[in-house]
């Protein structure tokens, strides 16, 4: 579901809070942006999460922001359900959750936490989540993945019955830590008193000086608690964004999830490795697209329509049956029913907008291109 159409219904202290954690300034992305509304497949990555995180059906969703926080608030807008929370100062993702603490006060519901740069966790990883904290009845669950190079990622440290003893930060980890393969994925789901009261014994005791989040885990377990660690089905999905070379990768695995969504939903891709659909598009069976192919926005391809190699598509309807040339680039129009373009040259992409329908692309097929009705965009 697009983050336009969200909506939660009244609070309900059986539903879960969401936390999410959209404060960070993402310094190795190198870019005057916020690293959540960095854009992978046409959204931003905080899209994502929240897309994710409504399938929930959560009370309330709290935005925790901080750097770029009136860019992030401009750029989400405000959806029914979806509050602010404001960090003054960045200093650990457990000072973030900390922040929440105001606008939670009374709330007895579970807490999800999630981090706002992690677009590929899928809404049904995370209703098995919160279905496992909850069956397994401990005040803190913890989302977690085997990875066959864990890398950078904060190791999870099990106890012999197999509970979770502790987190440690990679920086912090000694050799023996860093061998482990299980990693923390970053999505928590917690009851509000053990939660709060743990962040509160928290203190900035590490390499970085911040107060961390995983340092919960801990707490509870010296105050006698048992803390669960649920594995995720996928160990991709807990890739985040740390910098531009995450972002394409993250980027690469979106693309091929839609695009064989589309192959089983009865379309044909030439070649689904080079062709780039927009989660925001919609297509009818039979379809074919060919090889490099990128639809965007709100494009609607029609049943049995062709769309040809290497064509650029943005907010435009292709009726069914319909045939897109080879290397066109239209935006913002119609193609209708039927209609043939198979032999129109190739972009027009230098022609003005008001100039369009009196191009050669526009001219193939008899000229049939007529303006489409004006889209809203998602986030």
């Amino acid at each position: 579901m697009d983050i336009e159409g969200l909506s939660v219904e009244p609070r309900s202290e059986d539903r879960p809070a969401a936390v999410v954690l959209a404060a960070g300034m993402g310094k190795r992305m190198k870019s005057a942006t916020p690293k959540v509304l960095h854009r992978v497949m046409g959204r931003t990555l905080l899209a994502y999460v929240l897309n994710a995180v409504q399938y929930l059906s959560p009370a309330r969703i709290l935005v925790v922001v901080g750097h770029g926080a009136e860019e992030v608030e401009t750029a989400l807008g405000r959806p029914p359900g979806v509050e602010y929370v404001v960090q003054t100062e960045q200093l650990g993702t457990g000072h973030a959750v900390w922040s929440a603490r105001p606008a939670l006060e009374g709330w007895r519901g579970p807490v999800v936490i999630l981090p706002g740069d992690a677009p590929l966790v899928s809404p049904q990883t995370m209703l098995d989540f919160l279905a496992a904290h909850r069956a397994l009845g401990a005040p803190l669950s913890v989302l977690t993945a085997e990875l066959d190079d864990p890398a950078s990622y904060g190791r999870v440290v099990r106890d012999r019955a197999g509970w979770l003893e502790r987190i440690v930060e990679f920086r912090d980890a000694d050799e023996d830590t860093r061998a482990i393969r299980e990693v923390n994925a970053g999505v928590y789901a917690a009851e509000p008193g053990a939660l709060f009261g743990a962040l509160e014994a928290v203190r900035p005791a590490n390499v970085q000086s911040e107060y961390y989040l995983t340092d919960v885990v801990g707490i509870l377990r010296s105050r006698g608690d048992l803390v669960s660690a649920v594995t995720g089905p996928d160990p991709r999905e807990i890739q985040g964004v740390n910098d531009r070379a995450d972002l394409a990768r993250c980027q690469e695995t979106l693309k091929l999830r839609i695009n064989e969504a589309w192959l089983r939903a009865g379309v044909t891709f030439h070649d689904p490795y080079s062709t780039y659909v927009e989660p925001s598009v919609r297509l009818e069976r039979d379809c074919v697209l060919g090889p490099g192919v990128v639809l965007s926005g709100r494009t609607r391809v029609g049943e049995g329509a062709c769309i040809g190699p290497y064509a650029v598509l943005a907010d435009v309807e292709v009726g069914p049956g319909a045939r897109v040339a080879p290397h066109a680039v239209l935006s913002g129009v119609a193609v209708p029913a039927g209609a043939d373009a198979r032999t129109a040259p190739p972009p027009y992409a230098g022609y003005p907008a008001r100039t369009r329908a009196a191009s050669p692309l526009a001219q193939a097929g008899g000229g049939r291109l007529r303006a489409a009705p004006p889209r809203r965009r998602i986030v």
